[in-house]
C-alpha cells in the first residue's frame, strides 16, 4: 500500500511480492540475518541459496553487523540524521537501535518491507519508512518525509548498502551524483562493497545468479576499483576489509568463503567535500 491506502499498482511482480505462498527478498534476508519476520517458503528459498552459495549468511551478516557499527562511528561523530536506501526488512537491531534519537528515514521498493517498516514505526516521530526506487533518487529526495525529517543546513548520513548489487552502473552513477548534489558538505555515504577478484568465475557462480534473478534478485558483484568509481565525486575517506573494520580475526573469511571468485566485502565511508577542478 502507498502513502494514500492505494495499491503499489506502479511496481512490478506486486503479487510476488504480496503473496506469502511465494518467497519474498526482504524476508529471505531477514531470515539469513537472524530475524523473524519470515515464512517457510522464504526460509526453504534462502537455504537452496544457501545450497549455491554456502558462504551466504556469513557475508550477509558481516553486511548487518557493519551497519551497526557504522551507525555508532556516525553517532560518535556528531551526525543526527540518517537517509537509508535499500533498507529491507526493519529490525529492533537496525540503524535506530545504534543512533538513538536520530531522526531517519529508512527506504525500500519492497512492498513487503515498507508495509512492515510502516506499522514498525507508526507512533514514532523521528523515524518513517517510504517507498523509494534508488533508479529515481529525486523523487526519494523530495518526498514529503524526507523533506520534513532531512535538514539540509547539516550533514547527513546516507547508507547505501546492497545497492550495488542491483541496480545497472549508470543507475548507481545517477544515484551518487544526484546525492552529492543534493547533501550538505560534510555528508557521508556509508554502505560495504561486495566485490570479485580477477579470478575466473566458476559455473556454480553463474548458476547462482540465474537462481537469484529467477527469485527477483538480479545481482552483480564488481571489482573494488570499480565500485569506488561509481560513486564518483564522493571521496573515499575509509575503505578497508570488513574483518579489519569489524575487529574480526584475519582467517574469520575462510578460503572456501570466496567462492572461488575472490569474494571480498569491504567497510567504506565517502565524505562530500568540494571538488578541486
Amino acid at each position: 500500500m502507498n502513502q494514500t491506502g492505494t495499491p503499489f499498482d506502479d511496481q512490478p511482480n506486486t503479487a510476488a511480492f504480496l503473496d506469502t505462498t511465494l518467497p519474498n527478498l526482504a524476508r529471505i534476508f531477514d531470515y539469513l540475518v537472524g530475524g523473524t519476520a519470515n515464512f517457510e517458503v522464504d526460509r526453504q528459498a534462502a537455504e537452496q541459496m544457501l545450497g549455491m552459495l554456502p558462504s551466504l549468511r556469513k557475508w550477509i551478516r558481516l553486511r548487518r553487523a557493519f551497519i551497526q557499527e557504522a551507525a555508532q562511528l556516525l553517532y560518535r561523530e556528531g551526525f543526527t540524521q540518517f537517509l537509508d536506501l535499500a533498507s529491507g526488512m526493519p529490525s529492533d537491531d537496525h540503524l535506530h537501535a545504534f543512533a538513538p534519537n536520530c531522526r531517519i528515514v529508512y527506504s525500500d521498493i519492497n512492498p513487503v518491507a515498507v508495509s512492515y517498516g510502516r506499522s514498525l514505526f507508526s507512533d514514532r516521530d523521528n523515524i518513517v519508512y517510504i517507498r523509494g526506487n534508488g533508479q529515481e533518487p529525486e523523487s526519494i529526495l523530495m518526498s514529503p518525509e524526507v523533506l520534513k525529517l532531512i535538514h539540509l543546513d547539516e550533514p547527513v548520513a546516507i547508507g547505501l548498502n546492497g545497492l550495488q548489487l542491483f541496480l545497472a552502473e549508470h543507475h548507481v552513477q545517477h544515484l551518487a551524483r544526484t546525492l552529492f548534489e543534493w547533501a550538505p558538505k560534510g555528508s557521508k555515504l556509508f554502505l560495504v562493497f561486495q566485490t570479485h577478484g580477477e579470478l575466473e568465475m566458476p559455473q556454480t557462480y553463474y548458476q547462482f545468479l540465474e537462481m537469484c534473478r529467477d527469485a527477483h534478485l538480479p545481482i552483480q558483484l564488481h571489482t573494488l576499483e570499480a565500485s569506488v568509481e561509481m560513486l564518483h565525486p564522493w571521496h573515499p575517506s575509509l575503505v578497508e576489509p570488513i574483518t579489519q573494520f569489524l575487529g574480526l580475526p584475519d582467517d574469520f573469511i575462510t578460503p572456501a568463503d570466496r567462492e572461488g571468485i575472490g569474494m571480498a566485502f569491504y567497510a567504506a565511508f565517502l565524505l562530500k567535500q568540494d571538488i578541486i577542478h
